[in-house]
């Protein structure tokens, strides 16, 4: 994770450290877990810094105050995913559920649990203010907060391995899967709403399937968009990184 000259890593060591990118030099040690550190989240704008691995709780610093400020005990097994927005964390966990916690109390206010397998992804969708969890058992699940109590309103499978992706933007949802396979969903703006509304659609209210693109020679580990340039970028295990053009206006 890049904040101007800075970068921060998380290794299998249990270490997450700070970076100077014109020196090559590690300035700090920012935190130590007892086991592997799996994924983690910086919000440039707060300094609030969220990691989590194979010791089952997620672990929040304040790094501009240099200190810790909670540690998220509830999951029973490795926490594979993380996604900060604004004051909520969610955490995906081979335990099979997803929990959502408060950084400013350090409370889980809520447990995402109808995969049947391990949740490898989280994604948060500001257009509908819902959670997307992606899981071994290949389903991607939409969750919303219906008067007070979140609950899944919508899934779908199109891959037929684990979701290893999620990346969503205010009007495209990608998804990279262990079957070597991506799929684009579009939002057209005049759709935007809640994931339980009606209508033909794929996932939530107004996500429409886009494309499949042809599937690729090793699995989809990670992607990411660039809106302006109309521009979606994905990784495989294969060490090759593909571009692709997404043509709707957006």
């Amino acid at each position: 994770m890049l904040s101007g000259e800075r970068v921060l890593t998380c290794a299998h060591d249990g270490t997450v450290k700070m970076w100077d990118v014109r020196t090559d030099t590690c300035v700090a040690t920012v935190g130590r877990f007892s086991g592997a550190v799996l994924c983690m989240e910086y919000d440039d704008a707060t300094g609030i810094l969220a990691a989590a691995g194979r010791d089952t709780a997620a672990n929040i610093w304040d790094i501009r105050a240099g200190k810790q400020m909670h540690k998220l005990s509830g999951h029973s097994k490795w926490i594979r995913s993380i996604r900060m927005v604004g004051d909520t964390l969610i955490t995906g966990s081979d335990d099979w559920t997803a929990r959502m916690w408060s950084l400013s109390r350090g409370t889980c206010d809520a447990v995402l649990a109808c995969h049947g397998g391990p949740i490898l992804s989280t994604e948060y969708s500001t257009s509908d203010k819902g959670v997307i969890t992606g899981s071994t058992d290949g389903l991607v699940r939409f969750w919303e907060n219906a008067e007070g109590v979140i609950r899944c309103v919508k899934n779908f499978t199109i891959h037929t391995a684990a979701i290893l992706s999620i990346n969503a933007g205010e009007h495209w949802l990608g998804i990279g899967a262990a079957d070597n396979s991506m799929s684009l969903f579009h939002r057209p703006q005049e759709r935007l709403g809640s994931f339980s509304g009606n209508g033909p659609k794929a996932g939530g209210s107004g996500w429409q399937l886009y494309r499949t693109p042809p599937k690729t020679a090793a699995i989809v580990r990670c992607m990411a968009f660039d809106l302006e340039r109309k521009r979606i970028c994905s990784g495989g295990r294969n060490g090759l990184l593909r571009l692709w053009d997404a043509t709707i206006n957006i």
